[in-house]
Order: C-alpha cells, then structure tokens, then sequence
C-alpha cells in the first residue's frame, strides 16, 4: 500500500499561519518531514497538540493549565463533566498523536546495545492524517481566518511541488543535478509537450490510511490506542465493523498484534476464557491494553499477585489511563500493599478529582482502617458522581448521601 507524506506536508504548511505561536512547531513538523526525520515530527506534533489543548483549557474550560502536560490535558477532556467540547472523533485523532508523540520523545530501550523506537513512513503519515483533522477542526471551532494563509510564491519549495508535481519517471534526473539546475529543468519541462510515445501512465493515487473509526472504538471504551507499531493498516476498517466479533477476528489470518488484542478481549469478554492470540498481542512493546487485558484475566483467576506485573506495564506505557491504575490500586490493597495502594489512589484523585472509582478506592482505604467519618465522605462523594457500586455500598450501610 502507497502511502505519501508530501500532500501532508503541503497541508500542514498551508494551515501553519492560523496557529499563533503553534506555527513554529508546524512549520518544524513540514521541515523534519520533507528530511525524512519522523521522529522528529512525531515530536513536534506533540506540542502542537499540548498547545492546542492549553488553548482550550484557557478558553473553553477558564481553567489555568499551569503545568499540565499532554496527557494530563487529553485526559481532562475525556472526562465526563467536560464531554462534548472536544468531538469523540477528535478526541481519537488526538490519541494518535498523543500516543506516537509520547513514544517518539522518550527512550523506551533498555541499554545502549538495545534498539531504539523505529517511527516509519506509514506510522508519520497516520499521526498526521490525526493532526490535520484536529486542526481542521480547531479553525473551523475558532472561526480561524483563511484570509492570513500566505501567496504562492515561486521561491517556496513546497509550493513548486504543489503547482508542479514531479512524475516518477524524472526523479533520477533531478536527483543527479544541483537544486539550480533543477529549477531549470522543473520549467523546462512544464513547457514541454510530450509526444504520445513519451507519455508515461498516471502513477496509483496513494492511499492516506485513516484509523480515526478504529480509534475511536479505543476511546469509547476509554482504553488508549495501540502504537502504530503494533497495528496494520489495511486491517483498519475490518477491526473498526468487527471490534467485538469473535467469529469475524478469529478469521484474520496472521493477525497483527492489534488484530490479536481485539480477538483476545472479545474471546474474554463473551467466552470467559484466555485466547492464545493475547501472547501476540503481548509480543508487540508499549501496548497498554494487552497488557491490561492479561492483568484482568489474571485478576478473573484469583492471581493477584501475577496481575500486578501487566498492570504495572500498562501504566508504564500509558499513565493517564486511569481504569487501569484503579485496577491496580485495588490489586494493591488484595495484596496488601498499603501504602502503595494509598499512593496510587491519591495519584489517581490528583489527576481527576472527578473520577468515581478513586474516591470508592479511597473510601475502602479510610473505613477499613478505622477512618469511618471521613471515610464516608470519599463514599458519598463517589456516590455523587455517578458510581453505581458506591450508591449499593452506601445503601448497605444504610448511609443516606443526599443529607
């Protein structure tokens, strides 16, 4: 499958002027991809999208985003009293760029001698596909200006490629010539007729891979999003209709990781039962997920002490996950691991004052250990935001939360 980085490129440098102070970072992001450091567009994609958020936060939330970092800011909007300002479409979109930008800024090799992340072509053209999506977006929600996009000048580079693509079959004579020469000859043959024998076909449209329908079944169900490395882009549309279907996953021969997780989760949740697909799943680095999933089946058996490794792996790759890190706080407290358990629950009320389950944990901590009163108020306060188990808990004890 053909997939091509340069009409993203133009994209992303046409749309630069719209975005204050982001524009340096875009414009960073066009320059890195045209020299093929992908990593590096990773990277600024990040800040982009931090910046972005910032924006939002400011503006839409009249919150202080003080020093929130990317995923603290995506997580934010994926909270239930903020639903609805950042599209779910979107929201897939920016856990994309998220989970590439992060992967692409961090070291995630052991020693020297270990190879480090690879970010290849198909992985760049995914995340930004993602951020022109989210930019289109934020201009169109912002009522941005198109009037402020810059003339065409014949001296721009990307502007020659886009009045003027090359065709393949001239790309070894202009890598042979100096970038003056080639000027000259990008006019030349512009001018140039060429006779029916010289014509040569139209080359295949490249196919941009769009995983924003996938994504989002990762967002509905609030997980993060598999790496790139661990996902294969002509299984997108398949996975997106077939996500929950046993019979359709268990079809796909030689499923990539991705392919595998889903088939693992869904063979889990229908059947009860531990498929080997998840050893593939398992296999590709950094999927939070997969890792999750075997701490679960884990927990389903009994096994605390064989979850807590996998859940410990998932939040290594995706801290901002915040179902997985109550997971573990509660597996913390089975094994009884206090005082890392009370470290976990704090960590996770910081993070989001309004997410339930962290209250419930905390109450569980409090009023075993004799903090009846204040115990109570983390129950009702869980109890508030919704928590069915917290509403049971409170009728048991006969605790009316409304008074």
């Amino acid at each position: 499958m053909a997939v091509d980085i340069l009409p993203l490129l133009d994209k992303l440098d046409a749309l630069a002027p719209k975005f204050g102070r982001a524009q340096d970072d875009l414009r960073a992001m066009v320059s890195r991809g045209r020299a093929a450091d992908y990593k590096g567009v990773m990277q600024n994609a990040r800040l982009v999208l931090e910046a972005l958020l910032r924006s939002l936060v400011t503006e839409e939330l009249k919150q202080t985003p003080g020093k929130a970092m990317l995923d603290e800011l995506v997580t934010k909007f994926r909270q239930q009293s903020n639903a609805g300002i950042v599209p779910t479409n979107i929201l897939a979109h920016m856990g994309t760029v998220q989970a590439w930008g992060n992967l692409s800024a961090h070291d995630h090799a052991g020693s020297l001698g270990d190879s480090a992340v690879t970010v290849g072509l198909e992985e760049v053209v995914a995340s930004l596909n993602s951020m022109v999506a989210i930019l289109n977006w934020y201009a169109d929600k912002k009522g941005l200006s198109s009037t402020s996009l810059p003339a065409v000048s014949s001296g721009s580079r990307s502007n020659i490629a886009a009045v003027a693509p090359r065709a393949p079959s001239r790309a070894p004579l202009f890598a042979a010539v100096g970038a003056i020469a080639a000027v000259g000859i990008v006019v030349a043959i512009i001018a140039l007729k060429p006779s029916k024998a010289d014509e040569v076909p139209e080359p295949p449209k490249p196919v941009v891979v769009d995983f924003s329908a996938l994504d989002a079944v990762y967002v509905t169900r609030k997980e993060p999003i598999p790496p790139a490395a661990c996902r294969r882009a002509e299984d997108a549309a398949l996975l997106a209709k077939s996500a929950s279907d046993v019979r359709s996953l268990g079809l796909i021969e030689k499923p990539s990781p991705e392919a595998a997780y889903l088939l693992a989760r869904a063979t889990f949740e229908e059947l009860k039962k531990r498929s080997p697909a998840l050893d593939t799943a398992l296999s590709c680095p950094g999927f939070a997920a997969a890792q999750h999933l075997a701490g679960m089946m884990a927990i389903a058996d009994g096994k605390m002490g064989e979850a807590r490794p996998f859940l410990e792996a998932a939040r290594s790759a995706a801290p901002s996950w915040l179902d997985n890190r109550a997971k573990l706080a509660g597996v913390l407290l089975q094994l009884d691991h206090q005082a890392e358990a009370v470290k976990e629950i704090d960590a996770l009320i910081s993070t989001d004052p309004d997410y339930a389950p962290g209250h419930l944990l905390r109450f569980s901590v409090l009023y075993g250990g004799g903090e009846q009163a204040e115990g109570l108020k983390s129950l009702c306060r869980a109890e508030k935001l919704g928590s069915a188990q917290a509403r049971q808990k409170a009728e048991d004890l006969r605790i009316d939360c409304a008074k």
